[in-house]
């Protein structure tokens, strides 16, 4: 973008603004038609005599030329504004104390760019001589954006002689991505994130990062890696592409002595993505602080420790679980289990778990065999304090998926199971 501003006959000093940004490639119009239709070879010909495509494959819309930019372009969000801003003398005499302010109004306040306007910044020009600034801006908001140049000088040899004259120049900043998340807290107390990550602009990026930045009571694994493929580095986005992150957030317990301040643990970090542009153009963006729904809290908390995702119909297998004490008294324990549809108990119902102290756990183990095939739903589990002659409910804790076990590695069979209430 080039902008210029003589005053001539109101001013001895002129100012020049000129955004600074990487050129485009000058792709050619491709026109071709058979030999046989009616235009014959002359569309091929103009092809070849353009200056704009590569000899050989004229065809194709590629091209080595370089175009500077004609206008000042797309701002997007995260992207570095760049501008190059000169004060020229365009007068055939001395002007004395130039001073040279840059400011940015976005929406409701002013971001201080530049500023020669102290006396000690002051310079002296000679016909024909300029002040050249280079002013660099990360980008934090859209919207509109108002660029203010404030010029002052001294037109005579009297210092109180002094002129002053502004100037403004308009731009818009657009979003460039577009970005929608998910989240879900598992009764494990994980946290699983989703992003959508959508180009909206009018060229093609390429992500080079995209990273869940956590907070210091979670450790974060990512699910976008491919066994065979690894971790792609690059993600090259054509205009309107969508893609999809996925993060799982786990507590870290050195960072969370006490089950309780989980609960009341919203925050969870903020997602940081970093592109460049199809000629390298940086940029980057942070979403705002990520926060979960605050856990309901309670007086018993249930997880599973141990549990194999597939397991075989009619075989019996085996689930670690471990309770945590949320209340600020000892509770003595005991464990019912409950009969549910798609699996049996191996064991005994009613048993004691003994005596688990103010905030302390307990781990305990719960043998099941699936009575049929697909994906079981694990319920049934109480917990009786008889103190308190309360009883807690547990159900939908996990979910298995139970298959048939294939000829080649069936066991014996015939094997009896009890299943106690």
């Amino acid at each position: 973008m080039d902008q210029s501003v003589r005053e001539r006959t109101e001013h001895l000093v002129t100012l020049k603004v000129m955004r600074l940004t990487r050129p485009s490639l000058a792709s050619p119009i491709v026109v071709t038609n058979d030999l046989k239709d009616l235009p014959g070879n002359l569309f091929n010909n103009a092809l070849k005599r353009d200056i704009t495509s590569v000899v050989g494959t004229e065809t194709i819309p590629a091209t080595s030329f370089l175009l500077l930019p004609q206008c000042f372009g797309n701002i997007y969000l995260g992207e570095t504004f760049s501008c190059y801003i000169c004060v020229y003398n365009v007068s055939d005499q001395l002007v004395k104390d130039v001073t040279f302010r840059a400011s940015l109004q976005v929406a409701h306040k002013t971001i201080a760019l530049h500023n020669l306007s102290e006396p000690h910044n002051s310079t002296d020009l000679p016909p024909g001589g300029s002040v050249d600034e280079v002013i660099h801006h990360e980008v934090k908001e859209i919207g509109h954006h108002i660029l203010v140049c404030e010029v002052g000088y001294c037109s005579g040899a009297l210092t109180s002689d002094r002129q002053a004259f502004r100037k403004y120049f308009k731009f818009e900043v657009h979003q460039p991505l577009d970005v929608k998340t998910k989240l879900y807290t598992a009764e494990s107390n994980e946290v699983y994130f989703e992003a959508k990550v959508q180009n909206t602009t009018a060229g093609s990026l390429i992500l080079e990062r995209v990273a869940l930045e956590s907070s210091p009571f979670f450790k974060v694994e990512k699910y976008n890696t491919l066994q065979k493929v690894e971790d792609l580095q690059l993600n090259v986005m054509a205009p309107g592409e969508k893609k999809q992150f996925l993060y799982c957030l786990t507590p870290d317990w050195k960072e969370i002595p006490h089950l309780k301040k989980l609960f009341d643990t919203t925050y969870i970090g903020k997602l940081d993505i970093v592109w460049r542009s199809s000629l390298g153009e940086r940029g980057r963006l942070q979403t705002s602080q990520l926060h979960k729904k605050q856990q309901e809290q309670c007086d018993l908390h249930l997880s599973v420790e141990e549990l194999s995702g597939v397991v075989y119909v009619n075989e019996m297998f085996t689930a670690k679980f471990k309770i945590v004490n949320l209340t600020d008294r000892s509770m003595d324990m005991t464990l019912i289990l409950e009969q549910a549809k798609g699996y049996a108990w191996v064991g005994k119902s009613g048993t004691s778990l003994g005596t688990i102290p103010a905030g302390e756990s307990k781990n305990f183990v719960l043998n099941m065999v699936p009575l049929s095939l697909g994906l079981v739903s694990i319920s049934g589990v109480r917990i009786k304090d008889p103190f308190q002659s309360k009883v807690y409910d547990f159900d939908e804790i996990t979910q298995v998926f139970a298959m048939r076990r294939g000829p080649e590695s069936q066991g014996p069979t015939g094997r009896q199971v009890a299943c106690c209430n």
